[in-house]
């Protein structure tokens, strides 16, 4: 029994250190490869920030990291470390969850799930991987049986070059999208490297052929390849022979490690490693940020300063808005074609082909016959006919442009120099000479109202019935106005003798008691301004019993309601004191609203 009891309790001990080390094998970091049969999420390795596989060296690592939106995504990413710089990333635009699982299969096969389904894979061509494996160039690599590469992330960049990283015909480098989701890319073609803005039809603004800042190593020759070298950019035909060189930065540093890395921005910066995480090198493609496509709003015009606004043939319309939201997609509305403004030029015009050789109402016909046309240059020197179905921003020339520029707007939306048709002369419509005139037509016309009116009152005699009632009405104001400040009026009636008007007409009173009369001027010398008048509490009951005679008020007292405010407000702001004695022990100045105290 006993024997039995220790196997059990050697069987559970067994078991606890089995999952134990299955516990701790997840949370630790593999170096240089993984193998068939791993499996894990982001929570596995939270402990590693999820980033499970390091290469032998320690200077890129491979896992997951969070997205900058939301910091509960995750995407599936090689870094290097200690800038902390992500140079590739696998599942680019689907996120997954911290529990989604990372599968590298006892098939040999690669891919990410996520809520059972897969978002990302890695196509082997049908061959099973043995290893997977980080280099310490940041290439990570698939190797089959016989340990050769049979697929590898330099052969797929997202937005960065490496240094050493071979980028040939065919490969596609893609920004992040920009605010109005429009990513750019670089590719290799037609013997050179070109620059587009993402378009429906992709639309290039640079090319390193038509770099001036660029070396020239042999003329004649078509790139195949690019590469960083050093400290620079370098670029091959298909023998692998220099071409062309641009220098990054000088002078030439052995240790710096640079990296390109295309911006959602439209523009290629160089980064050094060796710097960390600090910013890029002065040196930028292209160099004049007006040269993007969207370094303004699509439509702006983008000055030398970098200073965006809205050209003179769309500052009429709300937003610099052409009023059309869908080209080809039956937007109500006839559309014509606006003149952009003087001195504009495109960053695509260097790189197009001209849609056709004509003169300008052709091109202008041509384009408002084509519902994807949304504007056109034509250079009048040459007869070349430019039309674009999507806009960037305009760039201003200091020095005047070749072209003409027209836009293709919403008749009914907006003013502006416009043409209609087949490219009938322009119109300058006086939009403010119209304005201006119903202004003065509208005054012209007031006043003559208010004349017809001044005298047709002037012609009227004054009824007798129209003045007493307004002699009324003044009157029943002027009384209104003296009853709001019941002491200033009861002096004046005072001083009138008029005391039974200071009492409520439906107290029922005799008229011949005196003691009405003594309890009226009590009141009165009680509601005295000035506190030193108001007689003591002792002399007010011997009045009122009549002990003593009742001198008459003063009834040239200074109360009045413009010394009434001013006392009020003297007093709040404590400026106004009194210098006499005072029963109440206080030289506080007391209005005669105000409840005397104890005396």
């Amino acid at each position: 029994m006993e024997a039995w009891n220790f196997a059990r309790f050697m069987g559970f001990v067994w078991l606890s250190i089995l999952l134990l080390s299955e516990s701790c094998l997840a949370s630790i970091r593999s170096i240089g490869k993984i193998y068939p049969g791993f499996q894990g999420s982001q929570m596995n390795w939270v402990d590693k920030e999820g980033l499970f596989l390091s290469s032998n060296n320690s200077v890129f690592v491979f896992g997951f990291t969070t997205i900058p939106q939301d910091v509960e995504l995750f995407l599936l990413v090689v870094v290097h470390l200690s800038s902390l710089r992500v140079v590739w990333s696998a599942n680019i635009g689907k996120p997954v969850a911290n529990s989604d699982m990372f599968v590298f299969d006892k098939k040999g096969k690669v891919f990410l799930q996520k809520g059972g389904s897969v978002v990302w894979s890695i196509d082997t061509g049908g061959k099973a991987a043995s290893a997977m494996e980080l280099q310490d160039s940041g290439n990570l690599v698939l190797l089959g049986d016989d340990n050769q590469t049979i697929w590898q992330s330099f052969s797929h960049p997202t937005d960065t070059l490496l240094w050493n990283q071979e980028f040939v015909e065919g490969m596609r480098l893609v920004s992040n999208p920009n605010p109005n989701n429009l990513s750019y890319f670089l590719e290799i073609k037609s013997g050179d490297a070109i620059l587009f803005a993402g378009f429906k039809t992709p639309q290039p603004y640079w090319s390193m052929a038509k770099e001036n800042r660029k070396t020239i190593n042999k003329d004649g020759g078509v790139v195949s390849l690019a590469s960083l070298d050093a400290n620079s950019w370098k670029f091959y035909d298909s023998k692998k022979v220099l071409l062309w060189q641009f220098i990054i930065s000088d002078p030439l540093d052995s240790n710096a490690t640079w990296i390109l890395v295309l911006g959602s921005d439209g523009i290629i910066s160089f980064y050094n490693l060796q710097n960390g995480n600090s910013n890029p090198s002065q040196t930028k493609i292209p160099s004049d940020s007006c040269s993007t496509p969207q370094h303004c709003d699509p439509y702006y015009e983008c000055y030398s300063d970098n200073r965006c606004q809205c050209p003179s043939g769309l500052s009429s319309r709300p937003n610099c808005s052409t009023g059309i939201v869908s080209p080809c997609g039956g937007s109500k509305g006839s559309t014509e074609l606006i003149s952009a403004g003087d001195g504009l030029y495109y960053f695509a015009l260097g790189f197009v082909s001209p849609f056709s050789k004509s003169d300008l109402n052709s091109c202008k016909t041509s384009c408002l016959a084509n519902c994807s046309c949304l504007a056109l240059f034509f250079q009048n020197s040459t007869g070349n006919c430019f039309q674009f179905d999507r806009i960037g921003n305009f760039q201003n020339s200091d020095k005047g442009s070749s072209y003409v520029s027209y836009i293709k707007v919403l008749s009914d939306g907006g003013s502006g120099t416009n043409t209609r048709g087949s490219g009938s002369n322009q119109k300058h419509f006086p939009y403010v000479v119209i304005i201006a005139i119903s202004t003065v037509l509208v005054i012209l016309g007031l006043l003559y109202v208010g004349y017809r009116y001044t005298r047709k009152k002037k012609k009227l005699p004054e009824s007798p019935q129209e003045t007493s009632e307004e002699d009324n009405f003044l009157e029943t104001l002027s009384e209104t106005s003296e009853k709001s400040h019941f002491p200033s009026y009861a002096f004046k009636m005072l001083e009138e003798g008029k005391l039974r008007n200071i009492l409520d007409w439906k107290i029922e009173i005799d008229e011949t008691d005196s003691r009405v009369s003594t309890a009226i001027k009590v009141a009165l010398w009680c509601l005295q301004e000035d506190m030193h008048l108001r007689p003591s509490m002792t002399k007010v009951v011997q009045m009122l019993e009549g002990l003593c005679a009742v001198p008459p008020p003063p009834i040239s007292s200074p109360l009045s309601g413009s010394r009434f405010f001013s006392g009020f407000f003297k007093s709040t702001s404590g400026e106004g004191t009194s210098s006499g004695p005072s029963d109440c022990n206080s030289d506080a100045h007391l209005s005669a609203v105000r409840l005397s105290g104890p005396r």
